[in-house]
């Protein structure tokens, strides 16, 4: 993969990157950061240019990356782009960057600024604990949030019956959630605080700064989000689609939870539980990411039933993956309690447990099998979701459930003196096996039928999700 000049990465060139356009943003640039330190000083305009390198880099970039997309859906021009000689890579980097030079340009205006300002103010160590590790911090965190943008808008599209509009506030949103993340709430590179020491974060236990775990973290899910974005192209494209690379990337944040955590000497018990959360995580967002297709399923089960593996294999749900790295952690979290119980257990990993009163130590080998359990239904819902007619709103029909079900129901039953029946709606086991288990699994073979059902009629009328 190479960054050719090609045809879409001069035209976003051609439009978003004029010479008018420059000469404005430069004369515009300068005449407000000469103003503010006419008025103010070198603090305020180290101030005011990191708070337009947020809103520039960590808001409107994520917008414009998501936007070149959208722009093409919205003009009717994406499918004869789809069908010309252009790969998936020379098309997905000459929509980011192509697409979003303007504002690197007008970012990078603000950066010269800041630069100006620090090196006034004798380049202040900040939250970051170091000046030029703050910048970092703000650059990469800006590259993967246009990356993840661009990716969410991607898997958007995949999800769209019709190409007739495809909304980016979803992909500006995530994408600026990513930047805060990385780059540390937009403040990493500007505040003077002296006295301020960044947080400690151990990573196999050693001890590093948290900013300099971001950085690296950031750099390294950089590449992921390339990689990423250029399979969903190849995906857009109609190339057949592995599942290789969601597996390595499952695999690897596995890697990445037992690897980091906020206290040392977690232990097999320490490392176990975090690596069970992620898999979590990922088979919910996974869920809500895939294209969840009952005829595309079907064909994925002939394919197997006929013995056309590679066929079988490229129809594997991204969820399925998921889950199965959550199964596995779940064993492993479940084997270490039973084999070690609450030996080696960092003193605040205990302390979170305690505070949890509903979350009893005695059975939380229970409760794991209870969240898989839970997580099993919550997926059969999305499917009979997705296999019915309101297939379209299945994701927010999906979601509101979710909140609904865990957050407002579930407290309502403790304050309301029915906190022995809260297996109903959580998955926290107590001392009567019956009682916990007997509710999910009663739910579960009702949605199994339901599930069924649903699943032959999508199945016999031909109808895509």
């Amino acid at each position: 993969m190479s960054l050719d000049l090609n045809p879409e990465f001069q035209r976003n060139l051609w439009l978003h990157l004029g010479w008018q356009r420059m000469m404005a943003a430069a004369t515009v640039g300068l005449t407000v950061a000469y103003a503010v330190l006419l008025v103010s000083d070198f603090d305020k305009l180290s101030y005011a240019a990191n708070l337009i390198l947020v809103m520039v880099l960590g808001m409107w970039g994520p917008r414009r990356a998501a936007d070149t997309l959208a722009e093409e859906v919205a003009g009717g021009t994406w499918e004869s782009q789809r069908m010309s000689g252009l790969s998936a890579w020379s098309m997905a980097w000459g929509k980011l960057i192509g697409g979003c030079s303007f504002v690197w340009y007008c970012g990078l205006l603000a950066l010269a600024v800041y630069v100006f300002a620090g090196f006034e103010r004798g380049f202040p160590p900040g939250r970051a604990g170091n000046f030029w590790l703050g910048i970092y911090l703000v650059l990469i965190g800006a590259c993967l949030a246009h990356v993840v943008a661009l990716g969410v808008a991607l898997i958007r599209l995949r999800k769209t019956v019709q190409y007739r509009r495809l909304t980016i506030t979803l992909a500006q949103t995530c994408g600026f959630v990513v930047f805060l993340a990385v780059s540390g709430i937009g403040t990493a590179p500007v505040l003077n605080q002296p006295d301020f020491v960044p947080g400690t974060a151990y990573v196999f236990d050693s001890a590093y700064s948290w900013p300099m775990v971001r950085a690296v973290l950031g750099s390294v899910f950089v590449v992921w989000a390339l990689v990423a974005v250029y399979r969903l192209m190849r995906a857009e494209l109609q190339y057949r689609a592995w599942p290789w690379f969601w597996a390595s990337f499952v695999a690897f944040c596995a890697a990445l939870a037992a690897g980091i955590a906020p206290w040392p000497g977690g232990g097999m018990v320490g490392a176990a539980l975090p690596i069970f959360i992620v898999m979590i995580a990922l088979t919910y967002l996974s869920a809500l990411a895939d294209r969840r297709d009952p005829i595309r399923y079907r064909s994925g089960l002939l394919a197997l039933r006929h013995g056309d593996f590679s066929r079988a294999l490229a129809e594997i749900p991204w969820w399925s993956i998921a889950m199965a790295g959550a199964t596995i952690a779940a064993l492993f979290a479940i084997y270490t309690l039973v084999t070690l119980g609450s030996d080696g257990w960092p003193s605040s990993l205990s302390e979170i447990f305690l505070r949890l009163r509903l979350i009893s130590l005695d059975h939380l080998a229970e409760t794991l099998v209870l969240v898989l359990l839970f997580m099993t239904r919550d997926l059969a819902i999305l499917l009979w979701l997705s296999f019915g007619p309101w297939r379209s709103q299945s994701d927010v029909t999906w979601l509101v459930y979710l909140a609904l079900v865990y957050w407002p129901v579930s407290i309502i039953m403790i304050f309301a003196g029915y906190g022995a029946y809260i297996t109903l709606v959580l998955p926290v086991a107590g001392d009567d096996i019956v009682l916990s288990f007997a509710p999910i699994l009663t739910q579960l073979v009702v949605l199994g039928v339901m599930l069924h059902r649903r699943w032959r009629q999508a199945t016999r009328s031909g109808v895509a999700a």
